[in-house]
């Protein structure tokens, strides 16, 4: 390990664009910034590679982030890429991976070879503990299920309908705060592009950090730690946005139709490991108030 590896952490943002979301897809971009905690580049720590596949890219993935298989010909493979060299360099413990929905972008990593070492950040994940919901009672009527997301909203109280990134990027930041942040790493910053999310991504980690230092009293050294465990934890949802109580809280179905929610978790444990965790998370702990 270099002198410049011990000085501190470093923070490995990152981003995949895919053939798509299948067994068989693969990484066709890579997007990431690497910076210690000061916000200090490691080495070129901007990257921003197309990558070449076997694997065709499928339209609906074409449809989204717009890359076309023209677009990689002559292209390296992932293994090659400029990222892949700098992230097995840093791949050790004292070093946090972080990307928003992070199962599905390691899983592309897993897929090419990588087995992780650092510890591991989901932003997605985190934004689900720190952002209460806010749900209505029996008594308010089904109609008042558009009162949600009570701390996800914008300054016109427009609801926020779920936890992308892109909504995030819309509630929290300015143009103006992604125009500076763009010209300090020389990024562009588009949606379903891989650096211009990953530059986002970083922004949103700044958010995510003051939250979590605020909500629960951490000093500035334990909150990197505190989004680890924030990460790997199941979240408890308040409500159900699916099925046919969609919009009313678990807790009023547990009072109306206790019995659907025992089916439901019976339905859960049945999956095993491919469950939903935070949903089985709710009903169990649901299903334990009388």
């Amino acid at each position: 390990m270099s002198l410049l590896r011990n000085i501190m952490p470093y923070n490995i943002f990152f981003d995949t664009e895919t053939t798509g979301i299948e067994a068989e897809d693969q990484i066709i971009q890579i997007g990431a910034i690497i910076t210690d905690t000061k916000g200090e580049l490691y080495k070129k720590g901007v990257y921003n590679e197309l990558c070449s596949s076997k694997i065709p890219i499928k339209l609906q993935a074409m449809s989204t982030h717009g890359i076309r298989e023209e677009e990689l010909i002559g292209k390296p493979e992932f293994k090659k890429t400029e990222f892949w060299s700098e992230l097995n360099d840093l791949n050790d413990g004292d070093n946090y991976l972080i990307a928003h929905n992070l199962p599905f972008d390691l899983g592309m990593l897993e897929k090419h070879g990588f087995k992780n070492q650092c510890q591991i950040i989901d932003t997605l994940k985190c934004a689900m503990h720190l952002f209460d919901v806010k749900v209505p009672h029996a008594s308010a009527g089904i109609n008042q299920i558009d009162l949600i997301e009570e701390e996800i909203l914008d300054p016109n109280n427009n609801i926020v309908p779920n936890y992308k990134l892109q909504t995030f990027r819309y509630k929290l930041f300015s143009k103006n705060d992604e125009e500076k942040e763009a010209i300090k790493y020389g990024v562009e910053i588009k949606a379903h592009d891989a650096i211009g999310d990953v530059l986002i991504l970083k922004m949103f980690l700044k958010s995510l950090f003051f939250k979590a230092k605020e909500k629960y009293g951490l000093q500035n050294s334990e909150v990197m730690n505190k989004l680890v465990k924030l990460s790997s934890e199941p979240v408890k949802l308040t409500m159900f946005l699916f099925g046919k109580y969609k919009g009313m809280s678990f807790e009023d179905v547990l009072h109306s139709d206790r019995g659907y929610l025992e089916w439901l978790l019976r339905e859960q444990d049945k999956m095993g490991e491919k469950c939903d965790q935070n949903l089985r998370h709710t009903l169990l702990e649901i299903l334990k108030m009388k």
